[in-house]
């Protein structure tokens, strides 16, 4: 159960401490049938490095919330885990009391030793498609893959559920993740999942190692998904190196027929809240990045080992409903809106930052 109070003053009954320029959430978390507050529960905004535990008295806060639509997740052993779609304005203060029912799981023997030939066959093959096939998912390690289980029945199918939180080391970039795995889905060339992760950054041995981590993070970004989302809602495509065409279908590079130049205005428009915004068109988005090549192991992803790379990245964006919601962190609110192909698909799991990252100067 939730309930949601949006507080219009400057201080809040929690700690009365002052409140003020970004959003901030707050609440009391408590068992649903005894009524108690539950102490040491997870609680954090998916995609990001915001997150907190309750306190002895069941109460929580997260300061500092930009402007955007976020999923605000709940964990705690012996409770399972809840998931809430959550706004947050400008400045917004709420207010959010929880509570979660207790239930009991048949977690059943997590050791790695008494997983089969055919796990094992089924965890590389899901590593590389959830980690990715790029440099960063080659430093990029699931520390408990046991938690996996399979199903592997079907030819040309493979699915998969987590029996506790992933915890993933992304040596590349320096952060490790807690991923909350809800779905994973491979059938034919098409993968689908989603879950919740939460970032937190590691710490550098020295100046070097973060230097490295922050120009990895850089290369990460841009180019990216977000970077293009982002580009869009700031009006920036050309001056962030992006060329956008509507093509009747997807092509590969080089080709250029049946595809017209976009007009933004006509397929994005602001919605109920400033920082939401309406995606909506037919066909393809063909999205070309101008200021990066392509990588070499880009062709053997996509099984196009009788060329070389070309000059720029080139992504084909299709909507799964009529239209999709963007917000103000280039974050697609429907966590199956729109399918990627191209250079988005080649991207995985060890190629994302959160969603707040941006790169110093951008």
């Amino acid at each position: 159960m939730i309930y949601i109070l949006l507080i219009s003053g400057f201080t809040t009954w929690f700690g009365m401490q002052p409140l003020w320029a970004q959003g901030v959430v707050a609440g009391r978390l408590t068992d649903s049938d005894t009524g108690q507050p539950l102490q040491g529960t997870h609680i954090f905004l998916s995609g990001t490095k915001i997150g907190t535990q309750t306190d002895a008295t069941g109460r929580y806060m997260m300061r500092d919330i930009p402007p955007g639509f976020y999923r605000l997740v709940i964990s705690r052993i012996g409770y399972g885990r809840k998931t809430y779609g959550l706004q947050m304005g400008d400045g917004d203060h709420k207010l959010i009391d929880l509570s979660l029912k207790p239930v009991v799981y048949q977690m059943g023997d997590l050791n790695v030793d008494h997983l089969d030939d055919k796990w094992r066959k089924n965890y590389d093959y899901f590593e590389e498609l959830f980690l990715g096939y790029t440099e960063g998912a080659e430093s990029t390690v699931i520390l408990n893959p046991e938690v996996l289980r399979f199903d592997s029945n079907f030819w040309g199918r493979l699915t998969a559920k987590a029996l506790a939180p992933l915890q993933i080391v992304n040596r590349s970039l320096g952060y490790q993740v807690t991923y909350y795995l809800n779905e994973f889905k491979h059938t034919g060339d098409r993968t689908f999942w989603d879950g919740e992760p939460l970032f937190t950054e590691m710490t550098p041995r020295d100046s070097l190692q973060q230097a490295e981590w922050e120009a990895n993070r850089r290369e990460a970004f841009y180019g990216s998904m977000r970077h293009f989302w982002l580009a869009i809602l700031d009006d920036r495509l050309e001056e962030e190196g992006f060329l956008l065409y509507n093509v009747r279908e997807s092509r590969q590079p080089g080709f250029s027929d049946h595809r017209r130049p976009v007009n933004v205005d006509r397929i994005v428009e602001e919605g109920e809240r400033a920082y939401l915004h309406q995606v909506q068109y037919s066909g393809f988005l063909e999205i070309i990045y101008t200021r990066e090549p392509e990588d070499r192991r880009y062709l053997n992803w996509a099984t196009e080992l009788k060329r070389g790379p070309i000059k720029s990245q080139v992504s084909w964006l299709e909507l799964n409903d009529r239209s999709i919601t963007v917000d103000a962190d280039g974050e697609v609110v429907q966590p199956y809106g729109v399918t990627q192909l191209g250079y988005f698909g080649f991207h995985r799991l060890a190629d994302l930052t959160p969603r707040d990252y941006r790169p110093e100067g951008y």
